[in-house]
């Protein structure tokens, strides 16, 4: 199954840098731009079905809404930085048709000296990440060459998760976003199945249910309050879909989460 991380599809200015040890990750998609950047080791890179190998120093970056795995070939050290198309719009905007024929690249001293001094920083300014992810998005462009993206619908699916993020606490059916964007149904949830293997109540579950998890650790709402208040009609869909995305009961969730008192 692949998985769409919503956590990272938020937009606003959503960032985040995580340091990774032996990296693995399981086909996923986002909306937001993802650059990966090997600092020791080596790591398999698959995006819409093309492995490529990164080395030691090699860069990746991965484009909104583009199916990606990641594995380690032997061991590795990593980091990864998820951003929005906030910090860079005019690059945004000018890649949206396009993509590269590949996603590993090599930076020049003076952009990978600015990102490893400037964007590792804890206290790293909006206006610097903006500088730091323009200097890499233009040697993407300047060292990868680019293609017509692919018709895999990517423009529409971001249409789509846009839509479902921001009612996925109402009742909401992909009939009614059909209607909405003008599409036919049939067509709508052929391109999710066939393109990111996922169904439409799967994917408004999934945002659900990342809710629901926020409400569970900070909050001490009990659960049939949280279910309600992440968009579920009754308290047995909830309890379905929490165990089949989690693994576990809200309860059990709940209690494995709890912190430890003081």
């Amino acid at each position: 199954m692949i998985h769409h991380q919503g956590n990272n599809s938020k937009g606003n200015y959503n960032y985040n840098l995580c340091f990774y040890s032996n990296v693995s990750w399981a086909p996923h998609f986002h909306k937001n731009f993802e650059l990966i950047y090997v600092a020791s080791g080596n790591v398999l890179v698959t995006v819409n079905g093309q492995t490529e190998h990164l080395h030691e120093g090699d860069y990746a970056l991965i484009l909104s809404n583009q199916i990606h795995s990641l594995s380690t070939s032997g061991t590795s050290e990593c980091w990864i930085a998820v951003f929005a198309e906030q910090f860079v719009p005019r690059f945004a905007n000018y890649i949206d048709q396009l993509e590269g024929e590949h996603c590993a690249f090599r930076c020049g001293e003076t952009v990978h000296a600015l990102l490893q001094e400037q964007l590792l920083r804890s206290d790293c300014s909006i206006d610097m990440k903006k500088a730091c992810f323009y200097a890499v998005c233009d040697e993407f462009v300047h060292t990868v060459p680019l293609r017509a993206r692919k018709d895999r619908g990517d423009f529409l699916i971001g249409k789509i998760f846009d839509y479902v993020a921001k009612h996925y606490r109402e009742p909401i059916s992909l009939t009614a976003v059909a209607e909405r964007f003008g599409y036919e149904y049939h067509y709508l949830s052929r391109l999710l199945r066939k393109e990111y293997r996922i169904h439409f109540p799967q994917l408004v579950g999934e945002y659900r249910i990342t809710h629901a998890i926020r409400l569970l650790e900070e909050t001490e709402k009990s659960v049939t309050e949280i279910a309600m208040e992440s968009g579920f009609s009754n308290i047995r869909s909830f309890n379905h879909t929490f165990l089949s995305v989690t693994g576990q009961s809200p309860r059990d969730y709940r209690k494995q989460t709890a912190r430890n008192p003081l």
